[in-house]
């Protein structure tokens, strides 16, 4: 029996002269990625291991970069590649889904290959840039990220016969497209308990949680999206959008349960998705209501498409108001069950629907954001997109009094609630729409990942502003909008940090 090693990345920061971190400091989130990559090899024969390098606190410094005025030490918190062993494994598989992980991704598959071991990396930044991994040693790159390839990837490498290669890149520069169907998260193998408790996690990236929701699970109970949004790098992956339905949805939710989880992150592209067939709808209340009578509280950590709660399902000309007893399903809580937390994506509610086309126009999103504050989520991270080509002082202005008055009329509804804005600068991820348009418009000021893959670092300009105004609008945003946080990692303990 092979043995494979799947490799949990370092935690990184992004560290300033004063010692004040501005990127997303995630190392305790759960891993839900690993859960499903390891039940898939384990029910394919392959004895596998996950190998988290985020569990040490090992800290060191991998590079340097000036932004701004700022001298800025990309710093990893974990386990040392050096205390990898290459020979361990059969074959170990290195997953990168963030841009900012590139550098520390490259020096692990250095490493592994210098040693002489085998390598399969994956992810959505691999997907991205393949030819960056295969030169650092990689064996093979997965462009698949159904999971449809990855056992006749690791069979290919490992000198065995496969049926079929597909879905991948090989050091050669040859691309075995996508020949066969992605896998539906429906076939998707249930994670063992060990699985499970392994990829457990303590924090959440979104906000702070108490200790009644910990530990919090990780669950995708659905991949792709039907949208295609010019930022967003999930069209690219060719998928379409496969949702599982409400059996196999509660065995997920049981799994986690069974293995201690006291909440779970529902990890979706697109979870109303399911709304756009058939029975979609009763499916969304049946895994909502189950979630509610398994006793996990949810939390909403991507996001989910507004649009598709409302009585017309987000389709063009349909009707926009709130289908109050769907916000009710997804948003509601009761001080117990539902929807502890939620991440909205409101991205840019004045502007800038040609790019994000899953939006509502400005008066319906707010009719919504009532309505969810109503139904008594009791936590809403609010993310706005700013460093638009098109963003000006004067969109700046107008953007921070709407949302100021937005916020302060959902406190109107509930005196208690916790709502804090998350201003997002652009990010041009590899392979979108966005990223060649900005480039060709020469508006991008950065190549390095950590600054360009970061989380409150702007990197380019507008067509009437400097990427350092977008920074300045950032900061400005959460300081007038915010109440300090300053024990979070997150933007709002920066803010405190900052004043």
């Amino acid at each position: 029996m092979a043995s494979v090693g799947l490799v949990e990345l370092p935690a990184l920061k992004l560290v300033d002269e004063n010692g004040l971190n501005w990127t997303a400091f995630r190392k305790t989130e759960p891993l839900a990625s690993k859960q499903i990559l390891a039940a898939l090899l384990d029910a394919a024969g392959f004895d596998t291991a996950i190998v988290n390098m985020k569990q040490a606190d090992d800290a060191y410094e991998y590079g340097q970069v000036r932004w701004r005025s700022r001298m800025m030490s990309k710093i990893a918190v974990g386990a040392s590649v050096k205390s990898l062993d290459p020979a361990r494994f059969d074959v170990w598989g290195v997953t990168v889904n963030y841009l900012q992980e590139r550098d520390p991704a490259l020096e692990v598959v250095a490493f592994l290959h210098a040693g002489g071991a085998k390598v399969v990396v994956g992810g959505s930044e691999a997907l991205g840039n393949p030819r960056l991994y295969l030169d650092a040693g990689a064996d093979a790159v997965v462009m698949d990220k159904s999971g449809a390839a990855n056992i006749d990837v690791l069979r290919y490498v490992l000198g065995q016969p496969v049926e079929r290669l597909t879905g991948v890149m090989l050091p050669d520069g040859t691309v075995h497209k996508n020949r066969r169907p992605p896998m539906d998260p429906h076939d998707w193998p249930l994670p063992k308990p060990w699985m499970v408790s392994q990829t457990l996690g303590t924090s959440y990236w979104e906000a702070p949680i108490g200790d009644e929701l910990k530990p919090v699970a990780g669950v995708m109970l659905d991949v792709g999206c039907d949208r295609h949004c010019s930022f967003c790098q999930t069209p690219t992956y060719r998928i379409g959008y496969r949702a599982s339905g409400p059996e196999r949805a509660h065995d997920w939710l049981a799994a986690q349960r069974n293995a201690g989880a006291k909440s779970v992150i529902i990890l979706s592209d697109q979870f109303l998705g399911r709304v756009l067939w058939p029975n979609g709808r009763d499916d969304v209340l049946a895994i909502l209501r189950d979630a509610r009578e398994q006793q996990l509280p949810i939390l909403w950590g991507n996001g989910i498409e507004l649009g598709k709660a409302t009585l017309g399902r987000g389709k063009r000309g349909g009707d926009r108001r709130p289908d109050l007893e769907m916000v009710e399903a997804v948003w509601g809580w009761d001080g117990r069950v539902g929807c502890a937390q939620a991440y909205i994506p409101a991205e840019r509610p004045l502007l800038g629907q040609e790019s994000y086309e899953k939006l509502l126009p400005w008066q319906e999103h707010a009719a919504m954001m009532r309505a969810i504050v109503r139904a008594g989520v009791p936590d809403i991270n609010y993310g706005v997109i700013v460093g638009l080509p098109s963003d000006s002082h004067a969109t700046m202005e107008t953007l921070l009094d709407s949302v100021g008055r937005l916020r302060d009329e959902l406190r109107d509804i509930n005196p208690d609630l916790r709502f804090r804005i998350t201003p997002y600068a652009i990010r041009p991820l590899p392979g979108t729409p966005q990223a060649s348009e900005l480039e060709r418009a020469g508006l991008v000021r950065f190549t390095d990942p950590a600054i360009v893959g970061g989380f409150w670092t702007a990197c380019a300009d507008t067509l009437n502003m400097s990427y350092e105004e977008v920074s300045d609008w950032q900061i400005r945003l959460v300081t007038e909008l915010n109440e300090p946080e300053p024990d979070w990692q997150g933007i709002t303990g920066l803010q405190a940090a900052l004043a």
